[in-house]
């Protein structure tokens, strides 16, 4: 959920809002004299804002998914002739 914050109050509590977005994944739209001038939000949001924007993007992501849901790819072991390293072991 969104949530509104004076320009203000914003700048008195900074760091704390930061954290909340970075913990918490909040939102903020940051008002100045009663106008949206800036949102705050976290980096994987943006992320996922880009990916979501971006067509060509959301189209190979929704063929991976027919092609994994089809068993239409190669394993690790298909791919390179011999299985996957164990890591539990590093």
């Amino acid at each position: 959920m969104d949530k509104t914050i004076g320009i203000s109050e914003f700048r008195k509590s900074i760091t704390a809002r930061i954290n909340e977005v970075h913990e918490k994944r909040s939102r903020y739209i940051i008002i100045q004299r009663s106008k949206a001038k800036a949102v705050l939000v976290s980096p994987e949001e943006i992320e996922t804002l880009e990916v979501m924007a971006d067509k060509d993007i959301l189209q190979e992501i929704k063929q991976a998914k027919e092609d994994i849901v089809k068993r239409r790819y190669a394993t690790y072991e298909d791919h390179f002739g011999k299985k996957l390293p164990d890591r539990s072991e590093e």
